[in-house]
């Protein structure tokens, strides 16, 4: 009985984290709704909860946020976004960190086996 409560327990901390996980996502995907202190408090808030429930970020929002310093990207001023060759390439101007998305050039020639 009890170990069925334990799980039971443990699965609803893991949805509870999955909602969570979505309400901060919606507040930094349109952070005009919101003031410059919440988006960058959910930015944070999302990236602890990540953590702590071992929760990746969805594809869809992994830009978002600063992988070093947590700073909220959907702000304007606070990233640098460049694209060359089929390559995007996002500079983080409060740390400096850069992020590369996409293979690049001749990126579909590859085969799997050869990276």
């Amino acid at each position: 009985m009890a170990r069925n409560r334990r799980r039971s327990s443990r699965q609803q901390r893991g949805a509870a984290a999955v909602v969570a996980q979505t309400h901060l996502i919606g507040i930094l995907a349109n952070p005009s709704e919101h003031s410059i202190d919440v988006v960058d408090s959910a930015a944070v808030h999302l990236m602890k909860v990540s953590r702590r429930h071992r929760l990746s970020l969805p594809r869809h929002s992994r830009h978002l946020v600063c992988r070093k310093c947590w700073a909220a990207h959907s702000v304007s001023g606070r990233v640098r976004v460049r694209i060359l060759a089929g390559q995007r390439t996002t500079t983080c101007l409060k740390c400096g960190t850069i992020r590369r998305f996409g293979g690049g050039p001749k990126h579909h020639r590859l085969q799997r086996g050869e990276l």
